[in-house]
């Protein structure tokens, strides 16, 4: 009889491929986990700081792994993410053979749809995308059910004036990440035009979703993290947890530590990175009960009260432009500058900022500033709580994505949780 946890004769297949193949298990296997699905578990007590996972890198799968005529095919600036998935796509059976049991303990298509935004339907929030089954368009009046660090949209207000761009990484992430899908495709589609557009982005995220960190010896690390990228076989098992992160690489070995002690029968976690949970959500299809690096961005709200060229101007010259972070700790100090600058004079300003001086700074005043943003991006929250459960009592189409919406609701009641914890953090 097969323990609770065991995971299934594909995984067990792939263990035994890992195994013989040279992989380093070391005290962990894939296991599942009851209402958290596939992970890994410590098969014996682990110490912080063991090794627990050693992969041969020639295991890999890269883009230096991938034969430069099929490379040579494609467009010069296709993206690494692309071109992975492009080879998973259209490469040769026989040269493909070699992951078969790898891929066969890849979660599915239907596991994409049913967590990532990406692919939900539009009156979810989810974008057009090529050759999607979900080809109605968005309705201008339907409010926007996902988080604004996510859409980039708004329920409750306007958002303000930008007058210079800034990076923004945890913030409009769904349109980014669909603008790079898309260049994908057509970059694939313009040598291979009978591409599959489900096969396609199955393997796109695939690749988004269990790719690790890789920069070959005398690379220089490129200018798009996403094209630091290679597939782990193996590693791809660990879930992600809000603990420190252990994990080495050279040209002939990818090295996974502990970096907590373990108990035998307890789940193994690795980090994939300090990250909000929106941009989990957007990108692996997952967010935390629980997590540090949670945050929300104040930006748009911001610059409804800091508008004028001038103030955009002194913020972008002193370096506090844009990306004003909101954790369940409060605000960050990019968001007591601009709160300040909402009120005072720009000398005034420059001379606090620069040299520390007091003129025209007023505490209470900033304070009270901070927490009406904060408490204005409450408003959305709870705006956007009360469309959804309307639209999830109303809309047949929604009820039919029923465990979508539910997940969406999660997420939106932690955000006006947060926004309520950080406003109390604001003292006035």
């Amino acid at each position: 009889m097969k323990p609770e946890w065991w995971p299934g004769e594909e995984h067990e297949a792939f263990t035994e491929w890992a195994i013989s193949n040279g992989i380093d298990i070391n005290s962990v296997t894939p296991a599942r986990f009851q209402g958290r699905g596939l992970g890994m578990m410590a098969t014996r007590n682990i110490k912080k700081g063991e090794i627990v996972l050693q992969v041969p890198t020639q295991l890999m799968l890269r883009a230096e792994d991938i034969p430069s005529a099929f490379i040579d095919k494609l467009p010069e600036d296709i993206a690494v993410q692309a071109l992975l998935a492009a080879y998973l796509t259209h490469a040769a059976p026989d040269e493909l053979s070699k992951y078969d049991q790898w891929r066969n303990s890849w979660p599915s298509r239907k596991d994409f749809e049913d967590s990532m935004p990406i692919l939900w339907p539009t009156v979810l929030g989810g974008p057009q995308l090529p050759n999607s089954k979900d080809d109605a368009s968005t309705d201008s009046k339907q409010p926007s059910l996902l988080p604004p660090s996510i859409s980039g949209l708004w329920n409750t207000l306007q958002p303000g004036p930008k007058t210079r761009k800034y990076s923004s990484d945890h913030q409009n992430i769904l349109s980014q990440q669909a603008q790079r899908l898309r260049k994908a495709w057509t970059d694939v589609i313009s040598v291979f035009p009978e591409t599959n557009w489900e096969t396609f982005s199955y393997n796109w995220l695939i690749v988004n979703t269990r790719s690790f960190y890789w920069i070959g010896e005398g690379q220089e690390t490129p200018e798009d993290p996403n094209d630091a990228m290679g597939l782990v076989p193996f590693a791809d098992y660990f879930n992600h947890a809000d603990v420190a992160r252990d994990v080495r690489f050279d040209e002939s070995v990818y090295e996974f530590r502990a970096t907590k002690d373990y108990e035998e029968g307890e789940e193994v976690f690795m980090n994939y990175g300090s990250h909000p949970n929106d941009t989990l959500l957007a990108e692996y299809g997952f967010f935390l009960d629980v997590n540090e690096a949670d945050s929300i961005y104040l930006d748009d709200i911001v610059f409804r009260d800091i508008q004028t060229a001038e103030q955009q101007e002194e913020l972008w010259l002193n370096q506090y432009h844009g990306n004003y972070q909101v954790t369940p700790h409060g605000p960050c100090y990019r968001t007591e500058v601009a709160a300040c600058l909402s009120y005072m004079k720009e000398k005034d300003w420059r001379n606090h900022v620069l040299e520390g001086q007091s003129e025209g700074l007023d505490e209470s005043r900033s304070e009270a500033t901070i927490k009406r943003w904060i408490q204005t991006y409450a408003a959305e929250a709870d705006a956007t709580i009360t469309a959804l459960q309307k639209t999830m009592e109303l809309d047949t189409t929604v009820q039919a994505h029923r465990s979508k919406a539910e997940m969406l609701l999660r997420r939106l009641k932690q955000i006006k949780e947060l926004c309520d914890h950080a406003a109390k953090t604001v003292s006035v």
